[in-house]
């Protein structure tokens, strides 16, 4: 845990380790946990992309984001939010009966360790060069879902993907969730590539304290591959970072 004075709604050293030890006792007991199949996103049926972050109030704190995320294909990436809003997003959706909730950062490397162990998927290929199984500018796709989108302008347009939309060379493509089966490893979509994912982790950098995995659409496999951490400070927030929900 860590302080937060940039965003209102951030958890008290007492309520993070309740939510960790909440997760960690329910893993223990039950065998696992719930991981959104899918990055979080905005419905394109009834919202619009964010191409920025003005949730803030009149002191300057961001806020929670009024639109609800969904877990989904074919959504825009819920982008352009802190890893405190993520959080506070994450944390309300309709979960039931159970606790939602960004990843912590052992959720993260157990679902790595679970494509390893399940889909027999290589150490290298989640920690060295995720090329092959992530949304990267290096990564010569072909998509032929009728009902997946793709921006060249970092997000602040979709435009309906031609079927087949074939990559054959290398550029920087966002894609909706879930664009294409090959980004998908045991049913689990973009763990690698398309946008970074903002986890409840904290690194080892005093300044920059948001911990946020999987790389993202502008990087490449080997530079980002899917146990990639990079180092954000709390009030980080652009078109590459978005985050997915987990529950328990």
């Amino acid at each position: 845990w860590y302080a937060d004075d940039k965003n209102e709604g951030w958890l008290s050293e007492t309520e993070y380790k309740t939510l960790k030890n909440s997760m960690l006792k329910s893993v223990y007991e039950n065998g696992g946990f719930y991981v959104g199949r899918y990055e979080a996103g905005i419905d394109t049926t009834t919202g619009t992309n964010r191409t920025s972050n003005t949730d803030k109030n009149s002191d300057g704190k961001y806020t929670m984001p009024s639109t609800v995320p969904v877990t989904k294909a074919d959504a825009y990436p819920y982008t352009y939010v802190t890893r405190t809003q993520a959080q506070n997003l994450a944390s309300k959706v309709n979960a039931g009966t159970k606790t939602s909730s960004l990843m912590f950062g052992l959720q993260w490397d157990l679902v790595l360790a679970f494509m390893h162990n399940k889909g027999n998927i290589a150490d290298s290929t989640l920690t060295s060069n995720s090329t092959t199984m992530g949304n990267y500018k290096v990564n010569l796709w072909t998509i032929k879902n009728a009902n997946a989108k793709y921006s060249t302008d970092y997000g602040s347009t979709f435009t309906a993907c031609p079927n087949p939309f074939k990559k054959e060379s290398y550029s920087s493509i966002l894609l909706t969730t879930g664009a294409d089966s090959s980004f998908s490893v045991q049913n689990i979509y973009d763990i690698a590539g398309n946008v970074y994912e903002w986890t409840l982790e904290k690194t080892d950098r005093g300044s920059l304290p948001c911990a946020q995995r999987g790389g993202d659409f502008y990087d490449t496999g080997s530079g980002s591959p899917a146990a990639k951490r990079n180092n954000f400070y709390t009030f980080s927030t652009n078109y590459s970072i978005g985050f997915r929900v987990t529950l328990w």
